[in-house]
């Protein structure tokens, strides 16, 4: 039955996407969308959802959509809970942290919510993801 899950879950997970390593994106601030250009540099040194490197996402919804799409190791869904907010992110706007548990392994997700029209298409390190 794990071989079938974990099977199904590798079917389901996108092929490994490229990350963004240069150029201008948009984030929306409370004055509206402003474009910038983030120290790609920086950021992709370090794994997606960490802290520097926080998974992009739209809203609060986007959050809860990513972290639904994720699949643990052995094939199901994680439980996750937001913590809080951490401050100013590499993008210059508010990062979360959410905790992920998958079956009492937990990690901890930095999630980035003000990129509109954005949608992450690759998983934090240790899950696969299904497409949107």
């Amino acid at each position: 039955m794990r071989f079938v899950l974990a099977l199904a879950a590798a079917l389901l997970a996108l092929p490994a996407a490229a990350q963004q390593t240069s150029g201008s994106i948009e984030v929306q601030t409370f004055e509206g969308r402003k474009t910038i250009t983030p120290n790609w540099q920086a950021i992709n040194a370090l794994p997606l959802g960490d802290k520097g490197n926080p998974v992009r996402v739209h809203t609060p919804p986007g959050q809860r959509a990513y972290l639904s799409r994720l699949v643990c190791t052995g094939g199901g869904a994680p439980a996750f809970n937001r913590v809080g907010s951490f401050g100013i992110g590499p993008y210059g706007t508010i990062i979360d942290g959410y905790d992920v548990d998958c079956a009492g392994t937990k990690r901890m997700v930095f999630m980035d919510m003000y990129h509109p029209d954005y949608v992450e298409p690759r998983p934090v390190p240790g899950f696969t993801i299904r497409a949107p």
